[in-house]
């Protein structure tokens, strides 16, 4: 059997007629669980139609639309900023150690996502935590 992790957003897909037509089947993801579908447009209800829609993602194709990111924004960014700087971080520094604690190049705390700044933060004072013990 395929496995197969779900991320957040909205997964359609046609199932194949078992009436008249096939059927459009729309589904949201949060956090790797199906929280709601809809069959037709008509909420999905019933015990099994989770585990009905997880089989039918398994073999038939889907398009699947991303869950918007709720970004840090600017505000958020100025005070990230701050603290790094009090961590004794250089401004060039603040996205170097972001790009090194995302694995990935960082041009915008603005543009990082709550986790990814706390992920960012968390990076850094570890940092700062391991120089402080060597010195």
């Amino acid at each position: 059997m395929q496995t197969i992790t779900l991320a957040d957003g909205t997964y359609s897909y046609t199932r194949p007629a078992m009436g008249p037509r096939d059927a459009i089947v729309a589904v949201q993801i949060l956090g790797g669980q199906i929280t709601e579908g809809t069959y037709n447009g008509q909420p999905m209800t019933g015990s099994c139609w989770r585990a009905c829609t997880l089989a039918d993602l398994r073999t038939l194709p889907f398009e699947f639309t991303p869950a918007p990111r709720a970004l840090l924004g600017k505000a958020r960014a100025a005070r990230l900023h701050r603290v790094l700087a009090r961590l004794g971080l250089s401004s060039a520094d603040h996205y170097r150690t972001a790009s090194a604690a995302l694995a990935r190049m960082v041009d915008s705390l603005a543009a990082l996502t709550e986790a990814e700044g706390r992920r960012v933060w968390n990076y850094a004072r570890s940092l700062r935590l391991a120089y402080q013990q060597a010195a």
